[in-house]
């Protein structure tokens, strides 16, 4: 598994000038540190081959929920990407997701408000010549929705870079 920093400053706290430095820009916090020194606990044994390829990329806290940003777990079956997940709830004392990194707004957005149910995602194209992303949801969709349309619309805003919207229809 990769990640940012040096095994050696996750495990111990201690941070070289390099790592050091990627906090101190606010590029990474302390909870990337928490969670990358979670997936290296669960790296070892028969995961460690499994995860070789993936790459931490980032982490955002809403409310109890952990997301957790990762590239290249397309490839991993989703029942093993759910261990991970338990395997980091135990680890960290909060609930976790774990999202893809790279693929496009659509798939983002289906992964972080699964289990429910997304209505539509569409782009609206603004009069400054801005794009916005608008992601609509059925209110009776909203029940199983792990976070707040708010908050969902921000954190995907984050991970993606781009300006979205949450809808709520009937």
């Amino acid at each position: 598994m990769k990640i940012p920093f040096c095994t050696f400053c996750v495990k111990t706290r201690v941070f070289c000038p390099k790592c050091q430095s990627l906090l101190d820009s606010g590029e990474y916090s302390m909870l990337d540190v928490d969670v990358s020194d979670a997936l290296l606990n669960i790296a070892t044994g028969k995961m460690e081959e499994i995860l070789k390829n993936v790459e931490y990329v980032k982490s955002y806290e809403v409310g109890d929920l952990i997301i957790v940003v990762l590239k290249g777990i397309k490839s991993i079956p989703r029942a093993i990407v759910q261990q991970i997940e338990h395997d980091l709830e135990r680890s960290l004392s909060k609930r976790v997701k774990v999202v893809e990194k790279g693929v496009n707004v659509n798939e983002l957005a289906t992964q972080l408000a699964s289990p429910a149910r997304i209505l539509t995602v569409s782009t609206s194209w603004l009069p400054d010549g801005t794009t916005e992303t608008v992601v609509r949801i059925t209110k009776s969709e909203l029940r199983r929705l792990p976070f707040k349309p708010s908050e969902l619309a921000k954190v995907l805003s984050q991970i993606s870079g781009t300006n979205i919207r949450v809808e709520v229809t009937k």
